[in-house]
């Protein structure tokens, strides 16, 4: 293997990784939209049961 398929490898290596944490980063914010959401519908609903 020589310098240049080296490089190459690592580079695909380095494509897969990044595109591993895009899709963590990706649920991680649907999961925190979805907990914000949910936190809005309980407070709200607590407001409703309190008037």
């Amino acid at each position: 293997m020589n310098r240049l398929d080296t490089i190459a490898t690592h580079q695909r290596k380095s494509r897969v990784l990044d595109a591993a944490f895009a899709t963590l980063l990706v649920i991680a914010g649907a999961v925190s939209i979805g907990s914000v959401k949910a936190a809005a519908h309980a407070a709200n609903t607590t407001q409703l049961a309190h008037r």
